[in-house]
């Protein structure tokens, strides 16, 4: 047999090509400087979501089995481990079908850098990252060290009338911080734990409060999340390479660019990671300040399955659409799970009333009105309400006939909190009326001395007075009882209710005078309502009987008896009929 050369050859390239296009991107993953190879590596193709994950072997070697129709980035990178001698920021390579590719990572410099000075948003992350930075604009972690609310219970300087009521450094010992700034101003109060004032916090960069680098430079939030922060909670990086606020730690394994030294840490896909400032106790007493956290370990999102869901998930959700994590060349575009929100939006009213439900059912019983009230808290992965101990919520019940409110018999009613300190019954104090409330109660000695006083904040707290906050998956169910016996029949009985959120309680904002919280929303957000109304049906009483009327009802008996005797068949008699009357009288 013989063959056509040219032919042959068209046919054996033909026959290959298939092979050619389908061929996997492999390669070698390897330590900078000594050339080790680096097992366990992730490889994936960057920002593609249909990319497979792989892992280098023992020798450093990988393949990756795509076939981009053309130029893709590669990236590879280890997992973030606090503990681990060597960690490695993400790296990336070009590289194309059938490619043989070869990625140093360089190991994260060991040091820390001792004369760093994190940069504001502005002169720092907004250059690459301007969407992100103008959401977090947006957001109560953007203006956390210049918080006017924190300011004046600390130092009463936030506002005008900030010094009147409690003010921390007015009644405490010279010195004392309050751990205010361990939160507020983390950028400051991380190089000297515990020991900055918040009101004296100056650095640009700190005075940008829970900033960027405040959550992208910690590199630990470890299992003692009942410790503030930097106080043995959190712990941060700042590698001594130039420039050190390149070094940053996140919830992408794929990040990389020329001057940026990104590394993949899991935590940050974690509801620990928020753990840092929404979990503490009071250092010396154990009182709870915030237990957020613990909260959400205890709640039905916590739990595996498909209804699991993170801080992260509610708090920093998906974007809208694809689009890039930078703003400088727009690209690589990246699916909206990559691309979380950062304006951290919490107890707005459109999410309270969300996560809130309320339910009343309402029946006359006797002389009494019975309205039984049902709050769930089904959608939020945490208590209602949650955060600090100031934030607190009512039930508020009204009962009235004619505009009348009905005498409360049974139930609870909306405890002292509730009230301002101003002399008498003012508009909107609402302690003593029909109703719960939902808070966590903190008492204590202010300084620890003196006589005990609740609520106070938690720096001040010895021990939890009360706490009837409503656990997340939780419903609560409280019955009320109403004196209805004024009530004339036929009338109709309303019955409102309705669910009140307060950022802080109620004397504090009054005594301070807070018109609006720090970010220009309201301190009072009504989360939920519900109202029905009942018909007093009771029977009118039967008059007395005159001789007429003893007459006609003679005379009415008479009639049926006689109409009895009929539809029997029976003969009627008058002795029948008499006896019958005489019977009724009796």
């Amino acid at each position: 047999m013989t063959f056509d050369r040219p032919l042959w050859a068209a046919g054996v390239m033909l026959a290959c090509l298939p092979f050619q296009l389908s061929a996997a991107i492999t390669g070698l993953v390897l330590r900078a400087g000594d050339l080790a190879p680096i097992p366990g590596a992730r490889i994936r193709i960057q920002a593609d979501p249909a990319s497979p994950l792989v892992l280098t072997g023992a020798d450093g070697r990988f393949t990756l089995p795509v076939a981009p129709p053309g130029g893709v980035v590669v990236t590879a990178t280890l997992p973030y481990d606090p503990n681990a001698a060597v960690n490695y920021p993400i790296e990336q390579t070009n590289a194309f079908d059938g490619s043989d590719v070869l990625i140093l990572l360089s190991p994260l410099p060991a040091a820390d850098n001792p004369a760093y000075q994190p940069p504001t948003v502005n002169l720092g992350c907004a250059f690459c990252h301007q969407e992100q930075a103008d959401q977090w604009l947006t957001s109560n972690h953007a203006h956390a060290a210049v918080n006017e609310w924190v300011l004046d219970l600390f130092s009463g300087s936030g506002t005008p009338g900030g010094s009147a009521g409690y003010v921390y450094r007015d009644t405490h010992d010279p010195g004392e911080t309050g751990f205010c700034a361990a939160c507020h101003a983390p950028l400051a109060d991380v190089f000297d734990p515990g020991n900055v004032m918040l009101d004296e916090v100056a650095a640009p960069g700190a005075l940008d409060g829970v900033q960027c680098l405040a959550c992208h430079q910690i590199h630990e939030v470890n299992d003692n999340v009942s410790a503030l922060n930097h106080l043995g909670n959190s712990e941060y990086r700042f590698p001594d390479e130039s420039p050190t606020q390149f070094f940053v730690w996140g919830p992408l394994d794929d990040v990389g660019f020329s001057t940026m030294n990104a590394l993949y840490a899991p935590l940050f896909k974690e509801s620990r990671l928020c753990a840092a400032c929404h979990e503490y106790n009071n250092p010396d007493s154990g009182a709870p300040g915030q237990n957020t956290y613990s909260e959400w370990l205890a709640s039905p999102w916590a739990a595996p399955g498909p209804d699991f869901r993170t801080c992260q998930d509610c708090h920093m959700p998906p974007a809208a659409a694809p689009g890039p994590i930078s703003s400088l060349g727009g690209t690589p575009i990246r699916p909206p799970e990559d691309r979380r929100t950062h304006d951290f939006i919490g107890a707005s009213p459109e999410r309270l009333s969300a996560a809130i439900s309320l339910d009343i059912e309402a029946q006359l019983a006797g002389d009494e009105v019975i309205v039984t009230a049902r709050l769930t808290n089904a959608g939020a992965g945490h208590a209602f309400p949650t955060g600090v101990s100031v934030r607190n919520a009512l039930l508020h019940l009204e009962v009235d006939a004619a505009g009348v409110p009905l005498p409360q018999s049974t139930g609870q009613v909306i405890p002292f909190w509730a009230d301002d300190e101003v002399p008498g019954k003012q508009a909107g104090d609402l302690a003593g009326e029909p109703g719960a409330g939902f808070a966590r109660v903190l008492e204590g000695r202010i300084n620890g001395t003196g006589p005990v006083v609740r609520p106070v904040l938690f720096i001040d707290a010895e021990n939890v007075a009360s706490d009837t906050r409503i656990a997340s998956g939780e419903t609560r169910t409280e019955v009320f009882r109403f004196d209805a016996t004024s009530v004339p029949p036929g009338a109709a009985i309303s019955i409102s209710a309705e669910v009140l959120y307060r950022r802080a309680w109620r004397a504090t904002y009054i005594t301070k005078g807070w018109t609006q919280t720090p970010s220009g929303g309201p301190i009072e957000t009504q989360v939920a309502a519900a109202g029905t109304v009942l018909l007093n049906q009771a029977p009118a009483p039967i008059p007395a009987l005159g001789p007429g009327g003893l007459l006609l009802l003679i005379l009415a008996m008479l009639t049926l008896v006689l109409k009895f005797d009929v539809a029997s068949r029976s003969r009627p008699t008058v002795a029948n009929a008499t006896s019958f009357v005489l019977r009724a009288k009796r």
